[in-house]
């Protein structure tokens, strides 16, 4: 998949930026087109960071979500038409996510919005999408603000935040782990999970001695350590994405205290072996999707199939993540007819009360636009891959 950026940012990215006509909000003039593209394209919108300590994360979920659209364009397209994604860099600025989201409605006319990374930019983009009537797919976040049943444009397909930290706490339980610290960033996502550990604690009986924010920009670091390691709990979870969740656990250790970390699935598994090392080994991380090597499950096959042909040896979770939202996508498109519209790709989603993607299921409805119930808790092993 070849990528489009605004003019200025990294010529690296994987689709070319372009506008196309686009349908909108049903009972407006401008809404009542037929698809976010010209004959022949389907035109998806895509906020996320390009740039920033959240980069590389978002790197490697874009990097799977092309290995399917490239698949999909090089086999005709979805009826005919090629999916080409306009990505724009906010670099996990949510006053620039918001901006964004409007230069892809009105500018570059997208059908949908797809896979906007991070809790900050996808709840400043969301009140747009939902006013412009504008379908905002599968954001690159677990947030709960992303998953409340009035919200008629987003549709999730993972597990939220809380689910993934409600079976983190209730497993640190369930091994007599009573003590506790909470790490988590200084912005709606980090005390988004904050809240969700609060509630869990008091349902699974464990003790929550500390807890301490971390800065986007990795400063007051040492004051965040100095907080935690003052307590010394049992175990920490990291209420963290990408760069700022490596850098804590880096700095706590080199600072020589010890302790369990358990971490949300937006960390990469390849970031932490090559930041950690063999420090990486015992770091627990919990997964909403199936594992990108996987031998049993079709769609994780499929995965590797394509990601081979690319040359791609190493896999993650994140480009496991962006493959199955792709995939959904598609899936989408195709149920949405010959020519798209918002409200009938709209239509198509609420249309999947029983959809497998070769071994993940997808239930979506008219009442119900989150899915995903697959949590898994794995811990990074000696070889830099996870083990149950």
């Amino acid at each position: 998949m070849k990528t489009g950026v605004r003019p200025g940012l990294a010529r690296r990215e994987f689709l070319r930026s372009g506008g196309a006509l686009a349908a909108g909000l049903a009972g407006t003039a401008w809404a009542q087109d037929s698809a976010g593209g010209a004959d022949g394209e389907i035109v998806i919108g895509q906020s996320c960071q390009l740039s920033g300590p959240l980069a590389a994360l978002t790197t490697e979920v874009r990097q799977g979500a092309s290995l399917y659209f490239d698949h999909v364009n090089a086999s005709g397209g979805v009826r005919g038409r090629k999916i080409r994604v306009v990505a724009i860099d906010d670099a996990y600025d949510p006053k620039k996510a918001a901006e964004n989201t409007k230069k892809l409605i009105d500018e570059d006319k997208v059908l949908a919005l797809f896979q906007y990374a991070g809790t900050p930019p996808a709840l400043a983009a969301l009140p747009i999408a939902e006013e412009r009537g504008v379908p905002f797919i599968a954001p690159f976040t677990g947030s709960d603000g992303l998953r409340q049943p009035g919200s008629r444009y987003v549709f999730n397909i993972k597990a939220g935040y809380a689910a993934e930290l409600d079976a983190t706490v209730k497993q640190l339980a369930s091994v007599g782990i009573s003590r506790i610290a909470a790490v988590y960033l200084n912005n709606p996502f980090g005390t988004g999970g904050l809240a969700s550990v609060e509630k869990s604690v008091q349902v699974h009986k464990v003790t929550l001695a500390v807890k301490a924010p971390l800065e986007v920009d990795g400063s007051k670091m040492a004051d965040a350590v100095a907080t935690v390691a003052k307590e010394s709990p049992q175990a920490i979870i990291v209420i963290s994405a990408g760069k700022p969740s490596v850098d804590f656990v880096d700095a706590y250790l080199n600072a020589g205290h010890r302790s369990t970390f358990y971490m949300l699935s937006v960390i990469s598994n390849s970031q932490l072996v090559k930041a950690l090392g063999e420090r990486a080994r015992g770091v627990v991380v919990s997964q909403v999707v199936p594992s990108p090597w996987n031998q049993s499950m079709p769609i994780s096959r499929e995965f590797q199939t394509l990601a081979k042909a690319k040359g791609i040896t190493e896999y993650t979770f994140s480009q496991m993540e962006g493959f199955i939202s792709a995939r959904f996508l598609v899936e989408a498109l195709q149920r949405a007819g010959a020519k798209p519209t918002r409200a009938g790709l709209v239509q198509a989603m609420e249309s999947m009360k029983n959809l497998n993607l070769g071994g993940y299921p997808v239930e979506l409805s008219a009442t119900q636009h989150s899915s995903g119930k697959f949590v898994d808790l794995l811990m990074m092993g000696r070889d830099g891959r996870f083990t149950k």
